[in-house]
This record gives C-alpha cells, sequence and structure tokens, in this order.
C-alpha cells in the first residue's frame, strides 16, 4: 500500500507568487473605516445616496472660462453629488484660509481653498475639492475613525471615495509633479495625494459593491495602468 503525503510548498515557490493588490491589514482597516463613517452619520447623510461621479458633462455641466468660475461651478457640483447643497459653504483662492466650523451658518459659513493652478486638470481639481469636503465631514464626527491621527488624509480620502468620487481620486493619486520640467518650468497640475492607487482601487471596488454599481462603470473611465489593478481589487471584496 503507497500514500501520497503533501510536501509544504518550497519556500522559492513564493517568490512566483503574486502578492494581493492591497494587504490583508490595510483591506481591514479600510474596511472598518467605512464601518465607522456609516456609524457616524447624523443629519448629513451624504453616504446613504452616494452614486458613482463620473467625468462626463451630465455630471459636471458647467461652461468655465477661468480658474475660478471652473473651481466654483466644480463645487457646486460636487455639493449637489454630495447631498450637501444645504450646507453654508464658500470657496476661496489657496492662501486665503480655510475655517471648519462644526456647525456652518450664513455667519459663519464652511470656507474651503482651492489651487488655480488645478483648472487646467479638472480630475484633479474634483478629487481635491471632494477630499477636502469630506475632510471637513471626518472632523466634526463624534468620535474619531479607526487610526485617524495622523491619518487625517488617507481617512478623508477614503471618504470621498464613499461619497463616490472613487474615479476621480483614482486617476489623480499622484505624489510627483506633473508638468513641471527644469526646461519649461511649468506648474504642477497634480494634487497631493495621500493613499496610493492601490488602496483607492480597492476602496472603489468595495463602493461598487456596496451600491451595487456595474465595475465596468467604474473601469471604463479608469486611466489605463488602472484597470489592471481595479481588477485585482475587485477579486478581494
Amino acid at each position: 500500500m503507497s500514500s501520497i503525503l503533501n510536501p509544504a510548498v518550497p519556500a522559492w515557490l513564493n517568490l512566483f507568487r503574486r502578492a494581493p493588490v492591497v494587504d490583508d491589514t490595510t483591506r481591514a482597516w479600510i474596511r472598518d473605516v467605512h464601518a465607522w463613517a456609516m456609524a457616524q452619520q447624523d443629519d448629513l447623510r451624504p453616504l446613504d445616496q452616494a452614486h458613482l461621479v463620473m467625468p462626463i458633462r451630465e455630471h459636471f455641466p458647467a461652461q468655465v472660462q477661468s480658474p475660478h468660475e471652473a473651481a466654483v461651478a466644480t463645487f457646486t457640483a460636487i455639493r449637489r453629488h454630495a447631498g450637501l447643497e444645504a450646507v453654508p459653504m464658500r470657496l476661496v483662492p489657496a492662501g486665503d484660509g480655510t475655517r471648519f466650523p462644526a456647525i456652518p451658518s450664513e455667519a459663519e459659513p464652511l470656507v474651503l481653498e482651492y489651487d488655480p493652478f488645478l483648472w487646467t486638470n479638472r480630475q484633479a481639481l474634483v478629487a481635491q475639492l471632494a477630499r477636502d469636503l469630506a475632510g471637513w465631514w471626518m472632523y466634526t464626527r463624534a468620535r474619531p475613525a479607526p487610526a485617524q491621527e495622523g491619518n487625517e488624509a488617507h481617512v478623508a480620502e477614503l471618504v470621498a471615495v464613499w461619497m463616490g468620487f472613487g474615479i476621480f481620486l483614482a486617476n489623480t493619486a499622484f505624489i510627483s509633479r506633473v508638468g513641471g520640467c527644469g526646461k519649461c518650468a511649468g506648474p504642477a497640475i497634480d494634487r497631493s495625494a495621500s493613499l496610493g492607487r492601490p488602496e483607492i482601487a480597492y476602496a472603489l471596488a468595495c463602493f461598487c459593491r456596496d451600491r451595487k454599481i456595474a465595475p465596468g462603470e467604474a473601469r471604463s473611465f479608469l486611466e489605463p495602468p488602472l484597470k489592471g489593478l481595479f481588477r485585482q481589487a475587485l477579486r478581494l471584496v
């Protein structure tokens, strides 16, 4: 009589195994932050009816002629998509100063800044404003998100994904400077990102699953390098 043993896989074979696009610890944290966000909604409930916001004319219809017009029109559309139109807010150029009142009013509105250079990159402008709006919402919750201290910008980006703006955050998740070569000395047109593309792709995949959105709707608007990441992320949700 013979027996067949199942020997342990040689360690060297692990070199050929593809690591998950997002590790287990990070995925667990992202899910914990999502559970926190859903539990922290009060009279402002931007996550309940969130839909997938896309870079199409129907979602951002305004025609603009200047950086300020672009920022104001974009911010107006973001507020509408997030269901926060009733919150008194004002948008000012970078350097004028932000104000984050716990309960905005006409006398003391929420004031956010925008980077005028981003008007030539509408997706980056949307991502920056959506993240900052999500940041205000995060800071005014009754209790902080899991591991929020020192990771405030990361949490804000996740909340912005769950508000529906994941396509924009994913497509503009760069840390490096674009359009600023030494020869032309052009301005930077990318936003400052905190989460990497894999983490945002995973959060976007979770959003599509939770909101019962066909993944193809999001994937069709992602930049080519992101499409593969998004497919891998979908296998983990």
